[in-house]
């Protein structure tokens, strides 16, 4: 099984990439995806106003991000953005911004195709991709919704007396349905 952890001060310091062996330089926080005690996959990151280039305010930059290679093809790079957009999200930031490429790809610079099949969306032509948090749906909100939604469509009437209209009592004193009864008295 597998799950997803923050990463810590040690990690940040010692975790090389399997592909070709760098430590995420310059970056404060992230995830991994942890497999039997192995780490599988991550992504580390910094605030924009911790990265040397010039990147909007309130943001968040990926400096690396990975995947074993005998685990690709699992979801975990998808799962790992997903975690990290929620996370981040949360804390208000407005926009992930990860370097990318349309040539070849490594762990600071990642696929643009891939980054747009996740969200992203160019914004430095070959260069940099951008998730805008801003215009994310979070989940619990939208299914809050629906079943909200759902919920008042379902709900039972208020009892007719609170209404304004006539009581079951009155209904039945008239004889006539409650759907009747309120035509015929509009």
């Amino acid at each position: 099984m597998r799950s997803l952890v923050r990463l810590d001060s040690v990690d940040l310091r010692s975790l090389a990439c399997p592909w070709c062996g760098r430590t995420p330089r310059g970056a404060l926080f992230g995830w991994k995806a942890v497999r039997d005690g192995a780490v599988v996959g991550a992504v580390a990151c910094a605030p924009a106003s911790q990265v040397g280039d010039v990147h909007p305010p309130g943001s968040v930059v990926i400096v690396q991000m990975w995947v074993r290679q005998p685990d690709l093809g699992e979801l975990i790079g998808t799962q790992l953005i997903q975690r990290l957009a929620a996370a981040e999200g949360a804390r208000r930031v407005r926009r992930i911004i990860a370097p990318g490429t349309l040539g070849t790809p490594d762990c600071a610079h990642l696929p643009g195709v891939w980054l747009e099949g996740r969200g992203f969306v160019e914004c430095v032509r070959g260069k940099q991709w951008k998730l805008d948090l801003r215009s994310t749906v979070r989940v619990p909100d939208a299914v809050r919704g629906v079943v909200d939604a759902l919920v008042r469509a379902t709900r039972a009437e208020r009892p007719a007396s609170a209404r304004g209209t006539p009581s079951v009592r009155e209904e039945l004193s008239t004889g006539l349905s409650p759907t009747v009864h309120r035509i015929t008295r509009l």
